[in-house]
């Protein structure tokens, strides 16, 4: 769906975007990661042409975007859904009537006075085709009974299912979500993240996430693309990266437990299928040593579950400990140190 080559992107002489390269497949859901300041959302904005490029080339639906004239981008953007960090609704519109407003301008045919005959077709009240789109679209984000509520009256996550149903009205083949969770609290990130990947799953969308949220990409991102300063750090499988970080991961991803300073800190990764008690029981009783806990937790990717252990290891058992992981095919990687293995 999306292809990008060599792309390079200016703001005067300071580079924003720096020889990426990458592919966006039919119906996935595709993360693009980093702090502030990382070039996620101008990346973004390559895509539907709203950020001119200076070189290499972005090619979506077999589009050149640099390629195309102003209507031609305009059509392409009809097939592009887009849901924003602050909503991007109008404020003093119903609920109904933000959801409609993409239908109304795209349902005039005449392009000189499309703007003019939009606002009258708005203001005299949705055709039935239009009325039909709409609930179908309120009633998949779970709004249908609020549809003459106005906006300003809606919780935050209220909110941005009306951005995702406006998104969603003209049946774009693209969602593009620029931070679409960022100003939400806690569970109701999860429960758009949750809508977002039911709506995946049931129209074969393809989506693009950006975010700095790593909760985000765990949750539903099929693939990730991690951006530093403009430059790709990382690039492959949500879980695998995350089982196996690369150096450019690492440092992105704080660590949540307060590590033990003294011996070594051993993250271990257990798949669904592999108890983590049965394993750190076993090597416990084979090798005949103890160890500590430092902390455990479980974590969703996508429709899996993987554990995750850190345990601290006195430097005298520290080889033993290794190898027996070795000898295992367990994945796991050490802390502080740079010595890790899958």
């Amino acid at each position: 769906m999306i292809t990008v080559r060599n792309l390079e992107k200016h703001y005067g002489g300071a580079p924003v975007l720096r020889d990426l390269s990458f592919s966006i497949e039919k119906g996935e859901i595709f993360g693009i990661v980093g702090h502030s300041g990382a070039g996620k959302s101008t990346l973004l904005r390559c895509f539907n042409g709203l950020e001119r490029y200076q070189g290499g080339s972005v090619t979506v639906m077999d589009k050149e975007v640099s390629g195309l004239s102003e209507e031609e981008l305009k059509r392409l953007r009809r097939d592009m859904g887009m849901i924003f960090q602050n909503f991007g609704l109008m404020g003093r519109k119903n609920v109904f009537e933000n959801v409609a407003f993409p239908l109304h301008i795209w349902e005039t045919p005449t392009a000189g006075a499309g703007e003019f005959l939009a606002r009258l077709r708005f203001w005299r009240g949705p055709s039935r085709e239009i009325t039909d789109r709409v609930m179908e679209f309120l009633e998949l984000v779970g709004l249908a009974d609020k549809r003459f509520e106005r906006v300003q009256n809606l919780s935050g996550g209220q909110k941005q299912r009306v951005g995702i149903a406006r998104a969603l009205a003209l049946y774009p083949k693209i969602l593009l979500c620029d931070e679409a969770t960022s100003a939400l609290d806690p569970n109701t990130t999860m429960d758009i993240l949750d809508l977002l990947q039911d709506i995946n799953s049931r129209m074969k969308l393809t989506m693009v996430v950006v975010t700095h949220q790593m909760e985000v990409v765990k949750r539903i991102c099929h693939r990730l693309l991690l951006l530093d300063k403009g430059v790709a750090q990382c690039l492959g499988k949500t879980e695998e990266l995350f089982i196996s970080p690369p150096e450019g991961l690492k440092k992105f991803v704080e660590d949540e437990y307060t590590l033990i300073p003294t011996g070594t800190n051993i993250r271990m990764i257990f798949p669904r299928e592999i108890s983590q008690n049965a394993v750190i029981t076993t090597m416990a009783r084979d090798l005949d040593i103890s160890f500590s806990i430092v902390g455990g937790k479980l974590e969703r990717y996508l429709d899996d579950v993987l554990g995750f252990l850190i345990i601290n290891v006195p430097d005298e058992h520290l080889e033993a400990v290794l190898n027996y992981m070795r000898g295992k095919n367990l994945h796991w990687e050490v802390l502080g140190n740079g010595r890790n293995a899958v």
